[in-house]
């Protein structure tokens, strides 16, 4: 889930009661976001990481060219459903609540499930009339027609899964919506466990086998949400949303078109065997994202419930600190078990993967250490301000690879990706802080920060050149060193005393 329907959905929590975060101690702020993390956040982390199963099936079953194009066509369907939603998810989030009769929640989801099909009712067919001059822009790959048509006819099914997985979120509808969103996850898997191993499909097979996932899963969704559904009797309510939806509308398309560009400048500098070493390189990445996103669904509500408390600012440097200390070691965890993990999941034909696994993993840790310092973005309510550190993120990425990857390679496209993460988190960090001033501590987190990046890259180059037990023994100091630093740097000397009272009591 993107950081704006998050944040959009606050109202949700805040009309029932839910956040009770503010009237609790430090400690208890803490424990709360931690139990919510654990709760929510593990509940999406484990849908997602489904993904992670059918990685070495398919890696061991393709080629690393044929992979990388399978992973770019699977992006590109992303891509193309965030298009067509266009931050109506964030809306429906927003103003669901805003409203007590159920007669005009139901004109308020429908007309905005109208306006999605609409999009894809008129621009469906022009996509596919027009396929063999758009897939020009795309990469060289083989059916490359054929693959863009599949994804094309999953659009319309991957709208009605994501409407019906958000309605029945936002309805409490528990039951219903772990059956849409573990299901469609354990149901997909089977299938292509089945299609790969029994029928010994290619690309557009496994994309067929996703396409009969959606249609099936789309039907069930619409009937789960069927007392929601009317017939619009005008489209007032889609109105109202639209000026709220536009914004996160375009922050999420370009959050989205960022990893299909990144595939495209791959495919087009270094060939199709550097973007299959780079998608099983994001997917080793997607570790840290699973991390990352159980404290994004958490953060938002829980961040938004205490901005008006005096001590706020005092809980949000705890969990700034706190979070960039986890987040650090995570990263560096990951890189040290990169190689045997590439290894185990997808066989030593793609060991060229692992350049990329820290910059990827250290850029999704620092965009999600960011998200705490741009909380004044929401505060304020000046979500148009994140457009501008997306628009900048783009070109820095786009210009990183480009000056980059001829350089180093695959290791200079994961360069690119990761300054574009650093500049994101810089300008967003910025604007946040000139729309609703807080007293960040920004110095002892951004030191902590440039010391892993500096340590990790120079701990991976050593082991590239005296081999790779000394790069893990580096990495192994490392990690110490940032435990060490992080205690001396990101606390002070009574919080210190505090952090190691906590811990005593948790001991005995």
């Amino acid at each position: 889930m993107h950081l704006a329907t998050v944040l959009a959905l606050y109202p949700v929590f805040d009309s029932l009661r839910y956040n009770p975060a503010s009237s609790l101690s430090l400690k208890g702020r803490l424990q709360f976001l931690l139990r919510d993390a654990t709760l929510y956040g593990g509940a999406a982390a484990i849908s997602k990481a489904f993904a992670l199963i059918t990685f070495p099936l398919l890696a061991r079953h393709f080629t690393v060219e044929e992979y990388g194009v399978l992973d770019y066509f699977l992006v590109l369907g992303s891509l193309l459903k965030i298009f067509f939603i266009f931050g109506q998810d964030s809306a429906v989030a927003r103003y669901f609540y805003e409203y007590e009769e159920t007669d005009t929640r139901q004109q308020l989801v429908s007309q905005s499930l109208v306006f999605q099909l609409s999009g894809v009712a008129l621009l469906l067919p022009l996509l596919w009339i027009g396929s063999e001059w758009l897939t020009g822009f795309l990469i060289a790959a083989p059916e490359r027609v054929l693959l863009f048509k599949i994804v094309l006819l999953q659009l319309p099914f991957l709208l009605l899964i994501n409407f019906s997985q958000n309605l029945l979120k936002w309805t409490f509808a528990r039951a219903r919506f772990l059956t849409m969103s573990l299901g469609f996850t354990v149901v997909q898997a089977s299938l292509l466990v089945v299609a790969v191993l029994v029928f010994d499909v290619g690309i557009a097979g496994v994309l067929v086998v996703s396409l009969a996932t959606s249609i099936v899963f789309g039907a069930l969704g619409l009937f789960f949400v069927r007392k929601w559904l009317a017939r619009p009797r005008d489209f007032g309510r889609l109105r109202e949303m639209l000026p709220f939806a536009i914004p996160y509308g375009i922050i999420c398309v370009a959050g989205a078109f960022s990893p299909t560009l990144e595939r495209t400048l791959t495919d087009s500098l270094l060939g199709a065997e550097s973007l299959g070493l780079y998608a099983a390189g994001t997917k080793l990445a997607m570790l840290i994202g699973l991390f990352v996103s159980a404290f994004q669904i958490a953060w938002g509500p829980f961040s938004l419930s205490l901005y008006k408390q005096a001590d706020s600012g005092h809980t949000y440097n705890w969990v700034f600190k706190l979070f960039a200390l986890a987040v650090c070691l995570a990263v560096l965890t990951l890189t040290l078990l990169a190689q045997p993990l590439i290894v185990l999941l997808a066989t030593d034909r793609y060991i060229g993967a692992v350049v990329v696994v820290f910059p990827l993993a250290m850029g999704l840790g620092i965009q999600a250490t960011s998200w705490i310092s741009q909380i004044g973005i929401s505060i304020s309510k000046r979500s148009h301000l994140s457009l501008y550190a997306y628009g900048v993120a783009i070109l820095v990425t786009l210009a990183g690879i480009l000056l980059l990857s001829p350089i180093f390679g695959l290791l200079g496209v994961g360069l690119g990706v990761l300054l574009g993460y650093i500049a994101t988190a810089v300008v967003a960090s910025w604007l946040a802080q000139q729309a609703y001033p807080l007293p960040w501590q920004y110095a002892p987190v951004v030191f902590l920060m440039t010391l892993t990046m500096v340590s990790g890259f120079a701990s991976l180059w050593m082991g590239e050149h005296l081999g790779m037990l000394v790069g893990n023994v580096l990495l192994g100091g490392t990690m110490f060193l940032v435990i060490c630093v992080g205690w001396l740097v990101l606390f002070s000397q009574a919080e210190r005393i505090r952090i190691k009272t906590f811990l005593m009591r948790c001991l005995v």
